[in-house]
């Protein structure tokens, strides 16, 4: 690095800087060190970065910047009503301290708040690289706000988007589908059916159902039954659906399912068994998955953080995606 100052006229800070990508050099400082140094055959020393690393993590953590955490929901507190995003949300600060990051918060659709007011904020607060959450409603941000993205370090979490794509972090949603119908088949359940809100479904491009009908092996004696489209409102359709295919168990996310087959007369888990996708706190006695989402949520600052250190922003050409696996809990739903 010495030698590239040296040749380029500049300080070896600077040449640390441009080699680095930061945006506090002009681009054309960068291009012109970087351009030198590839002619000068410099490569970076995997060894001494992971010394480095090391050496940092040996450290009590010290403030290095601020994160912002982007409320992509429609409602104002679903990160921290929501069970599965206020896991996420608890993850993602827990880490964030322990790197030195503090973690702001902005909801989308703040009244007031556009792609130039978000960018003037951003830009005070000296935040480059912000978390997108709880893409519930919809799974597309809107293009206007395609600007902001564009100079960040940027990763979603839970949800993956359609629009824009950038890196993201989520529970394996298949595979915890797939775990879980397994999981039944070993039990002796023969008619398993599938309760989820179809919308959720949607938003996780099928991968409940793809999951849970993969790992079901429904033949023989294995029937596959029609998902039921869970909403709070449809409990008479569901008596209907419950009464037409007689399953013996259910999966869910849905709590109210419990109340719902008691209502019916039905006694868990000696008459129908029930296996929930997305155990939390509060839930001791349901057996099923325990999708880990403090992980989710500690693995998207990992994602965001590895963006900031290489100074990538924007869209990437090929979007990263790191899945949390499920662990199962064995809970008094199911019969043992």
């Amino acid at each position: 690095m010495t030698e590239i100052a040296r040749a380029a006229g500049v300080g070896k800070a600077t040449v640390s800087l441009a080699l680095r990508n930061d945006p506090r050099l002009r681009p054309e400082t960068r291009k012109q060190i970087q351009a030198i140094a590839k002619k000068m055959g410099y490569k970076s020393n995997a060894v001494v970065s992971n010394l480095m690393a090391q050496l940092r993590a040996s450290k009590d953590p010290k403030y290095q910047a601020t994160v912002g955490l982007v409320n992509a929901s429609q409602d104002r507190g679903f990160i921290h009503s929501n069970p599965t995003f206020s896991a996420v949300h608890s993850g993602l600060v827990c880490r964030a301290t322990e790197l030195g990051y503090g973690v702001n918060e902005f909801w989308l659709s703040e009244p007031g708040i556009d792609p130039g007011r978000l960018k003037q904020i951003l830009r005070a607060r000296n935040i480059h690289g912000v978390i997108v959450a709880a893409m519930i409603e919809n799974i597309i941000l809107a293009q206007e706000f395609d600007s902001v993205w564009r100079d960040l370090a940027c990763v979603t979490v839970g949800i993956r988007p359609e629009h824009p794509a950038f890196h993201f972090a989520c529970n394996d949603q298949f595979s915890t589908a797939h775990r879980t119908a397994k999981q039944l088949a070993r039990l002796g359940y023969k008619k398993p059916g599938l309760v989820i809100d179809q919308h959720i479904e949607q938003v996780i491009d099928h991968r409940f159902s793809a999951g849970f009908y993969a790992g079901g092996n429904f033949a023989g004696s294995r029937q596959r039954l029609p998902v039921f489209d869970f909403s709070p409102d449809r409990k008479k359709a569901f008596a209907t659906w419950f009464e037409k295919h007689k399953p013996d168990a259910l999966v869910t996310t849905h709590t109210e399912l419990r109340d719902w087959v008691a209502e019916l007369g039905l006694k868990c888990p000696k008459q129908i068994g029930l296996a929930h996708l997305d155990i939390n706190e509060g839930m001791e006695e349901w057996s099923g998955m325990n999708q880990k989402n403090e992980l989710v949520g500690s693995s998207a600052i990992d994602l965001l953080v590895g963006q900031l250190y290489r100074n990538e922003t924007g869209t990437p050409d090929f979007p990263k995606c790191v899945m949390i696996e499920s662990q199962w809990i064995s809970g008094k739903t199911l019969r043992n």
